[in-house]
């Protein structure tokens, strides 16, 4: 005689499955997970636009995962999360850090992508400037500062 297995078995099976999947990637994270491949490749339909000093608008970008490792989100140290900085006109640097967008996602697997809001401060002085958009991994380092293509946008400030 053949036994069925029911729905409630088969869902403990999953449950079973997907704690030790989360409990795998929570020790990868605490164990101090810095990536060894800061590798991104994000686009956006905008281009380079204008906007008003000081004025917040949201980006819409794709993320993708071109690296060899997973990106994780959620509250852990060593998340990956969106965000950006600005360049002058002269190509300096500026010394502040945008908002953060975090991934929807706790899981990105190498090859996979998420789209994201990213709320995007504009320089309070009008000028022309450069909007680099790269992904971040908290608490090591910036992806474009790895070697990754940023997503670079020109921007009028007014």
């Amino acid at each position: 005689m053949v036994k069925r297995i029911g729905v409630p078995f088969v869902a403990g099976l999953w449950c079973v499955s997907m704690l030790a999947a989360v409990a795998s990637c929570r020790k990868q994270i605490k164990d101090g997970a810095r990536l060894t491949s800061y590798s991104q490749h994000i686009t956006s339909a905008v281009k380079d636009f204008t906007v008003k000093a000081g004025e917040t608008y949201s980006l819409n970008i794709k993320v993708t995962n071109t690296g060899v490792e997973p990106w994780f989100g959620g509250g852990v140290v060593g998340r990956v999360d969106a965000s950006y900085r600005w360049y002058d006109a002269k190509g300096k640097l500026l010394p502040l850090e945008g908002a953060r967008a975090p991934l929807n996602r706790l899981h990105i697997p190498p090859g996979e992508s998420d789209e994201l809001l990213l709320p995007v401060t504009a320089p309070g002085a009008a000028g022309n400037y450069t909007l680099w958009v790269s992904m971040v991994q908290e608490g090591y380092d910036w992806f474009f500062a790895r070697g990754a293509q940023p997503l670079v946008l020109k921007v009028a400030v007014q």
